[in-house]
């Protein structure tokens, strides 16, 4: 007994292990933007105190601009990192729906293998029974 649509369902088994792993690669590299937007984060934090402890002590003007230079471009970087961030999430909600719909077909498949499967059998258990009858009335008619 085969399933005359063996080949489609593996088919769609192959995709829904692709958009997986695509997902899973996509997730990987959201977490990846979000450790580093956690990493400019506590770098920002850290600065703030050394920034804090430093104006006690006399600093000039050059040393001004260059923290509020580092600090523009911290924000920027923050900036950026969320934009990429929010891009990531919405490949990610796409390649999601993608798999959802992937998985409802192969599970549609495997539905219609398990119908067939179960009318398959229904029917070898009809040929069994039809036999069954038939040699008990050859054994019937040959005792009497």
């Amino acid at each position: 007994m085969k399933f005359r649509f063996e080949s489609l369902l593996q088919v769609r088994k192959n995709k829904e292990n692709l958009l997986q792993k695509e997902l899973s690669d996509i997730l990987a590299h959201k977490q990846t933007q979000q450790n580093h937007q956690e990493f400019m984060q506590n770098t920002r934090k850290n600065n703030l105190k050394q920034i804090n402890h430093r104006m006690v002590q006399e600093l000039n003007v050059d040393t001004y601009v260059l923290y509020n230079n580092f600090f523009n471009g911290n924000y920027l970087q923050k900036e950026r990192q969320r934009i990429i961030i929010s891009e990531i999430d919405a490949r990610a909600d796409l390649k999601r729906q993608e798999l959802v719909e992937v998985r409802r077909k192969r599970r549609t498949m495997e539905i219609l293998k398990e119908r067939d499967l179960k009318a398959y059998h229904e029917k070898l258990a009809k040929i069994e029974t039809v036999m069954m009858d038939e040699i008990a009335s050859n054994h019937w008619r040959l005792n009497s």
